[in-house]
């Protein structure tokens, strides 16, 4: 029978996927369907705050340009407006 690699005295239940080591019910944590141990949360935890602070100038400039664009064409068609008038 396997054993907890944080627990020696627990039966093991499930395998961390990212780490494979053999984890009991009290160190299995699912997300999304897969098992994780709590040393693989806590590197994933770090990673989010990380690519958080990261993604935040992309969706500013991606709105930036789409206002922008948005600016130029109902301008352009406001602006030609009366040249297309009959």
């Amino acid at each position: 029978m396997a054993v907890c690699r944080y627990h020696p005295d627990r039966a093991a239940i499930g395998v961390c996927m990212r780490c494979r080591a053999v984890i009991c019910a009290e160190c299995c944590t699912r997300m999304d369907g897969v098992n994780h141990c709590h040393a693989c949360l806590r590197t994933l935890g770090r990673r989010g705050e990380v690519q958080r602070g990261d993604n935040v100038m992309p969706n500013i400039a991606g709105t930036a340009v789409f206002g922008v664009a948005w600016l130029v064409l109902f301008g352009l068609a406001w602006w030609m407006q009366g040249w297309l008038a009959p």
